[in-house]
């Protein structure tokens, strides 16, 4: 945009996609997206780095398409992260003197509760404070101002594979790019597509993504719970591969064009010739395959998916203050008769996520849907300029990443 220049960058890194946006941000949290760029990715596989030169390449390349679009040299980026994530609750009490409460008392005790929160060989990226008590009875939103004579916080702390993030720091580095943060993708994905109300009454945002599928739990505006399984719509394909003796490339536009998790509905006389799919593949020349067939494929994995999901999310026991909503996004949320299963397992009203075009795209995008995780994490960057901040679940910036980054600058 004319007169603005780009001063947050975003990369959400899939197994198979690059999706980044360049944006600039004020002080009031006001967002004017100046770029963005989607592109093929290798050397990634749900945020993991499974090839450290392919997956430089696919940086370099989308570094270099983002700053022709910007016409600016990027230093620094935030990215997502999708897997290899788990959630924990603290609680910390600070003693109060004869004053009222004021934010560095608030931002005291947080610091000392996450001072004394430590795991092996994780690391946290996200944390949100859910509760404020005074003299342990009186539970406020936001203790600013109040008097007590002391102040407790439950803290919801979101934590990462310490390794997993080194390697993706380190490759990043290797590119000369800093990461100054990790923003969750599903935490990302719930900001960018659930409503206010949605965050406020409860609801479960759940991602089918490409290897991994996760969830995240919303209620009062806050993000209590995040979990994950590592199965995802690449499992789907790759079962219709198998069963089909078919390659995944056609076994993915199979699952696009006819992907339906409901064979009871097909007549048996409804059929896809796989020749015409794949005419260079003599042993598939002249097979038929009925659509249920393909149906019948599909559904139980999607199905194990829903199951494990489902099973994570009743281990939080969580159940009784979220309404009886899921919003669904990803990959795997396309498939004909998802909003029903989904539906069917959790026992509750289901919507699929049908993104509006964003009016400050650089240029026209058709398909904003996939840019949703991008498009969160610039939601949540927005949020910390913004007043009301604990009800908003902010977070301080933890610091980590440019720690790690520095180390890789001088020693890699």
């Amino acid at each position: 945009m004319k007169g603005k220049s780009a001063n947050y960058v975003v990369f959400d890194i899939g197994s198979n996609k690059v999706a980044a946006i360049a944006t600039n941000i004020n002080k009031t949290g006001e967002s004017t997206i100046i770029a963005q760029v989607l592109q093929y990715s290798g050397g990634f596989k749900a945020s993991t780095v499974v090839n450290l030169e392919a997956a430089e390449n696919s940086i370099i390349a989308a570094i270099y398409s983002l700053e022709k679009e910007c016409n600016k040299s990027i230093n620094e980026v935030t990215i997502s992260l999708s897997s290899g994530f788990k959630s924990y609750y603290i609680n910390h009490t600070l003693k109060l003197g004869s004053q009222p409460i004021n934010k560095q008392d608030i931002k005291k005790l947080i610091q000392k509760a996450l001072a004394d929160f430590s795991l092996k060989d994780q690391e946290a990226i996200h944390y949100f404070p859910i509760k404020f008590t005074l003299d342990k009875d009186k539970v406020v939103d936001n203790p600013n101002g109040l008097y007590a004579r002391e102040l407790s916080c439950q803290i919801h702390v979101i934590t990462a594979n310490s390794l997993m993030l080194k390697n993706l720091t380190n490759c990043f580095a290797r590119c000369h790019i800093e990461v100054g943060d990790i923003v969750l993708s599903i935490y990302a994905d719930g900001l960018a597509s659930l409503s206010d109300e949605e965050k406020e009454t409860g609801s479960i945002i759940i991602n089918m993504g490409s290897h991994i599928s996760s969830f995240g739990v919303f209620f009062e505006g806050k993000v209590l719970y995040v979990g994950s399984v590592p199965i995802g719509s690449h499992h789907i394909t790759s079962d219709i591969a198998k069963c089909l003796s078919i390659s995944m490339h056609t076994a993915e536009k199979l699952k696009i064009l006819y992907g339906d998790v409901r064979p009871e509905l097909f007549n048996k006389d409804e059929s896809i010739r796989i020749g015409d799919f794949e005419p260079e593949n003599s042993y598939n020349v002249n097979l038929t395959i009925p659509v249920s067939k393909l149906s019948e494929i599909i559904r139980p994995r999607v199905e194990e998916i829903l199951v494990l999901l489902k099973k994570e999310y009743d281990n939080i026991g969580m159940d009784h203050l979220i309404a009886k909503r899921i919003v669904l996004t990803g990959g795997g949320s396309g498939l004909q008769g998802m909003k029903n299963l989904v539906a069917e397992i959790f026992h509750k009203q289901v919507r699929i996520v049908k993104l509006e075009n964003v009016p400050t795209f650089a240029e026209n995008v058709n398909n904003v849907a996939i840019y949703s995780t991008a498009i969160g994490m610039i939601k949540s960057k927005a949020l910390k300029y913004k007043k009301n901040s604990f009800k908003s679940g902010e977070q301080e910036e933890l610091g980590w990443a440019k720690k790690i980054f520095l180390w890789f600058k001088e020693n890699v």
